[in-house]
């Protein structure tokens, strides 16, 4: 029988969570690394998680989430300081270097752990290698990271100098130790650690700085990053852009990663006399240095005097390089595959980062110019006056803000990213970008009218993906049932047709259901989604080729006059159609949103009755969310059917309706740029996931972060406004500073 003083300790809220905690640390344990089971051994994989030293930083972070949760009261006044989340951002930074990416892709499966193990059983390196990847790693970023905490805490500017000072050390010995390391084991690296380990510890650096030298109580982040692109509008632009385009022009890859590893330099001396084109030559030999300072000097000089003439120049100078770069990478890569070099069997081969960093860096500068160019100069009040310290300081900046300014910068900045990241992914990613992340993003942009805006859960929405694949399959001639010769179109072609046929579809779906709601309506449309595959297979009348499907679908073409494109084989070439498609569907459905039918959508969600009385149609409004849902499907169903060129009834099975159902609450119902960020991080990351925890425990990691994405940010990763003040009111969070209240509103 127990005493009632162990009852207490048992019952004891603090003695509970720690338990709880601990057992998470134990769980988490198990959870991460590489240990197999065994079939002798029924405890071998437990014993190797959990009865071994690594247990005992597990058990420390369940100590450490247990005191955050449980004297967070305590915490939270630091936690919301300046500098705060940017240190936690710096610090996650490095130990993703540490242990996601590569730092000498020689030695094995080239992480830190991999390196840090080779390089302790090498004799012969010098000592600062030594050093650094056996103790100084994990002891510099301890001591960075508890000096930048005592800065927040303490408010000490003098102690926030010497954790930022030494954070920039911790990041410069990296790349000097990972440098000489590569002098020694030699070979061809692009391991990215080091780098990424540097960008952590600048960050952490800045986290540092600000926490000393911020006289704000609370951080204004918002504010802040408002300030900072409004301050001088487009310069953070005109600088990240040149870091880019230097980095790229002076040491990046250009030609020949897998063998040659050449850089700009190297590739001019490689193909001098080899009759590149004399565009080309001049390029590497000067004139892409030329159009960096041209575009640089002029971008920023619009930037910080404000001239709308200069931004327009230098946006078209940037422009101008880019264009330049592109012909030289088209003319290296054709002379390339004409001598057949490394195997080369066409244009657009065997390229490195270097020449698409130096078109994203270009790009940039030149989108600083044009933010130069159309910000008017009242847009920033009286910020054109203050000096560059100002921008360290919250307070000023909120004043000299511009959100506008910052979306259009952020905005810009993305579309760098979507048009010039993908050529520098390997094969692998290419493939994941096309297949997986750009067909279900399309998907869920069609799935969030259905479900974010009009409220009706459908669970069959994998049928119009269908019907759209198999219509195409159909026009384009790849089933047993013939088209009409007349009929008988390309794959683009079919487009319109897989609109009316998925549209037709949607209100055959909608009509019948819609006096359903809620949990009845997913039954139905999940029923309507089974039906469709079990016709598929079933093969009425020849049509479908039962579970074979249709084989040899034929890869778009466009034929316009001089113009003439075929897509093949190559993922790369479809990005950029299937950027167009989101880009075209995005414009028209971003201005749905707005529109009456918009309005109409949002009033049916939120109470369908009170619409009704308010003169709206529920049916037809229903019925329209429906038949649009539908025809963004079926689009992505032609693409998909192209690209791949092979369709059969497993690819629209029903898991795929729930995980695009999955995508669109992840990322944020209603909103359109949070279904497209739901799609596009959980389609990457299973494949994230293939090398860094064992297959068998993929779906473990996934459900584990879609939990705790749950728990953490109900709303989703980008919530619709709406959606986000249902769960946290319209004044969001509030400020932990103390206002003043006027005495004619005291008691």
């Amino acid at each position: 029988m127990s005493s009632p003083t162990f009852n207490s300790f048992r019952k004891n809220p603090l003695v509970v969570r720690l338990v709880v905690c601990l057992a998470g640390g134990v769980v988490l344990a198990l959870m991460w690394g590489s240990q197999e089971g065994s079939t002798t051994d029924s405890a071998h994989a437990f014993t190797e998680a959990v009865l071994a030293p690594r247990i005992v930083g597990f058990l420390a972070l369940g100590v450490l989430v247990w005191a955050l949760i449980s004297f967070w009261p305590r915490v939270r006044p630091y936690v919301v300081r300046p500098g705060a989340w940017p240190l936690v951002s710096g610090v996650v930074t490095v130990g993703a270097a540490l242990f996601l990416m590569h730092w000498d892709d020689q030695v094995g499966n080239a992480k830190f752990s991999a390196v840090s193990s080779a390089v302790a059983d090498t004799s012969g390196l010098a000592p600062l290698v030594t050093i650094y990847f056996g103790w100084l790693y994990w002891v510099g970023l301890l001591i960075v990271a508890l000096l930048s905490a005592a800065t927040i805490v303490t408010r000490r500017s003098l102690l926030g100098w010497i954790a930022a000072a030494l954070s920039v050390v911790m990041g410069v010995l990296g790349l000097i130790a990972h440098s000489t390391l590569l002098d020694f084991t030699g070979g061809i690296d692009h391991s990215t650690g080091p780098f990424v380990a540097l960008a952590g510890y600048v960050v952490i650096a800045a986290a540092a700085i600000a926490a000393g030298t911020s006289p704000e109580q609370v951080a204004q982040s918002r504010a802040f990053m408002a300030g900072l692109f409004g301050w001088r509008p487009g310069l953070p632009l005109v600088v990240v852009g040149a870091l880019a385009t230097i980095w790229a022009l002076a040491s990046a890859t250009w030609f020949s990663p897998q063998n040659s590893n050449l850089t700009l330099s190297d590739t001019r001396t490689t193909f001098e006399g080899t009759g590149l084109s004399s565009l080309a030559v001049q390029y590497l030999a000067w004139l892409g240095w030329v159009s960096l300072a041209a575009a640089a000097v002029l971008t920023g000089a619009a930037s910080y005097l404000r001239h709308r003439l200069l931004g327009w120049i230098g946006a078209l100078v940037g422009a101008v390089g880019v264009v330049l770069t592109l012909i030289t990478l088209y003319d290296i890569s054709d002379l390339g595959a004409q001598n057949k070099f490394n195997s080369a069997t066409g244009p657009w081969q065997n390229l490195g980062i270097g020449g698409w960093l130096a078109c994203l860096g270009l790009f940039l500068i030149g989108s600083g110019g044009v933010i130069a160019a159309i910000t008017p100069k009242s847009a920033s009040g009286g910020a054109t006056a203050e000096p560059i310290r100002s921008v360290l300081v919250p307070s000023r900046l909120r004043a000299a803000g511009d959100t506008l300014t910052q979306y259009r910068s952020l905005a810009l900045a993305g579309a760098a990213l979507v048009l010039f990241y993908p050529p520098m992914a390997t094969l692998f990613w290419q493939k994941v970008l096309v297949i997986e992340v750009g067909v279900y993003v399309l998907l869920a942009i069609g799935l969030n009218v259905v479900v974010g805006w009009a409220g009706l859960l459908d669970l069959g929405f994998i049928a119009f993906f269908a019907i759209g694949s198999y219509t195409t399959a159909f026009l384009v001639g790849a089933l047993p049932r013939k088209p009409p010769s007349w009929l008988h179109l390309s794959p683009l072609l079919a487009i319109p047709f897989a609109i009316i046929f998925c549209l037709i579809a949607g209100v055959l779906l909608g009509a019948p259901t819609l006096r359903l709601r809620g949990d009845y309506l997913a039954i139905v449309t999940l029923g309507f989604g089974e039906i469709i595959r079990i016709i598929a297979i079933n093969n009425p009348g020849n049509f479908t080729n039962g579970p074979r499907g249709a084989t040899n679908i034929p890869h778009p073409v466009i034929h316009l006059g001089p113009i003439h494109v075929t897509w093949g084989l190559d993922s790369l070439p479809y990005w950029y159609l299937l950027v167009v498609i989101i880009g075209i569907v995005l414009l028209l459905f971003y201005r749905l949103e707005n529109s009456r039918l918009g309005r109409a959508w949002a009033a049916v969600r939120e109470d369908e009755v009170a619409a009704q009385a308010t003169g709206i149609n529920a049916t037809k409004v229903k019925l329209l969310a429906f038949a649009i849902g539908a025809s963004t499907s079926g689009v992505a169903g032609v693409f998909f059917a192209t690209q791949v060129g092979y369709i059969n009834p497993d690819n629209f099975v029903l898991n795929n309706s729930i995980l695009v159902l999955a995508y669109v609450v992840f990322g944020g119902m209603g909103s359109l740029p949070g279904a497209m960020a739901g799609a596009a991080v959980l389609t990457w990351l299973p494949e994230f996931l293939k090398d860094q925890v064992p297959s068998d425990d993929r779906v473990m990691w996934i459900g584990a972060i879609v939990l705790l994405m749950m728990i953490l940010r109900p709303a989703g990763l980008i919530p619709a406004k709406r959606r986000k003040a249902e769960l946290s009111g319209l004044q969001g969070t509030s400020s932990a500073e103390t206002t003043a209240v006027p005495a004619s509103e005291g008691l």
